[in-house]
């Protein structure tokens, strides 16, 4: 997209009620067709603690399980607003293993991450796919660890395929960045150029063990290497308040949280209380504005 198409920047309040538009969006595909979902990390542990937004939180994370996760995405792909559109390999060139449904009316601008350039606000909606089962989730050794590690390989090279520049070494940090804009090099000349395929053979990798009978299910984090739940878990679902928003969560949201994060209920030094998004810049495509920000 082209310096000349950026508008006005969108404030924190307008960032909000963006993201909060989708995910009323989303809620209520899920709820017309049957579809289960459950606000997740950050959301979900906002849900709890604050009945909303973690106070310096810049982003609403949701999980489905497998099934649950391709019945949404066929209900995107099927019919959606004209603001609104869905990043994932099957409709455009996508660099990470989830999707986003993102707002059309808004882009970013980030000299760190290039992976999804031209893309605007938007909500993520992860797949939770099951795990083979281990005693120790973040063991090194054993099927899960396998699978783990053939799971980062693909995901990096994935990422590693992204044509333009530096995108390949798109990170958070700078020192991140500039390590792997050299670490990165080799494996981005061997896979550029075949991200779709990539993509495709990384989806089928992350579904290789749904039709076992694993008790485990989970998407893969590397900050939360211990965020692999019981299946069971996410066999029961209801409703919870996020701001104004009722909207759906795992009934056993104390199980998850703990896992992910130990005593959630205690906030983090304030040292720690940083968005996770810190190196965007949300822009207004044009002559847009936050008065569309009800039509969904």
């Amino acid at each position: 997209m082209s310096r000349t198409s950026y508008g006005a920047p969108v404030t924190e309040q307008e960032l909000r009620d963006l993201q909060l538009a989708m995910l009323e969006y989303v809620d209520r595909v899920c709820r017309a067709k049957g579809i289960e979902y459950s606000l997740a990390g950050g959301s979900l542990l906002g849900a709890i603690r604050h009945g909303g937004y973690i106070p310096w939180d810049d982003d609403i994370d949701v999980e489905l399980t497998r099934p649950h996760y391709e019945l949404l995405l066929a209900e995107l792909q099927l019919a959606l607003p004209s603001h609104l559109s869905l990043l994932h390999h099957r409709v455009a060139p996508t660099y990470l293993p989830w999707a986003k449904l993102y707002d059309n009316r808004t882009v970013y601008r980030s000299t760190l991450d290039q992976l999804h350039p031209g893309t605007g606000v938007f909500i993520d909606l992860f797949p939770m796919d099951v795990m083979p089962d281990a005693d120790d989730v973040e063991s090194s050794s054993g099927p899960l660890a396998e699978h783990r590690r053939g799971f980062f390989a693909r995901s990096s090279a994935l990422s590693s395929s992204i044509p333009g520049g530096f995108a390949y070494a798109s990170a958070s940090t700078w020192p991140y960045f500039l390590g792997k804009s050299v670490l990165w090099f080799p494996k981005h000349l061997a896979n550029y150029g075949k991200g779709h395929q990539i993509a495709v053979d990384l989806d089928r990798y992350m579904r290789r063990f749904d039709d076992s009978g694993a008790s485990l299910v989970g998407f893969f984090h590397r900050a939360f290497p211990r965020a692999i739940y019981p299946r069971t878990l996410w066999t029961r679902y209801e409703d919870v308040a996020f701001e104004h928003l009722t909207v759906r969560k795992v009934v056993d949201h104390d199980g998850y949280l703990t896992r992910h994060y130990g005593d959630y209920m205690t906030p983090p030094p304030e040292k720690n209380r940083t968005a996770a998004h810190s190196f965007y810049r949300w822009f207004w495509v044009s002559d847009q504005s936050a008065s569309g920000t009800a039509d969904l």
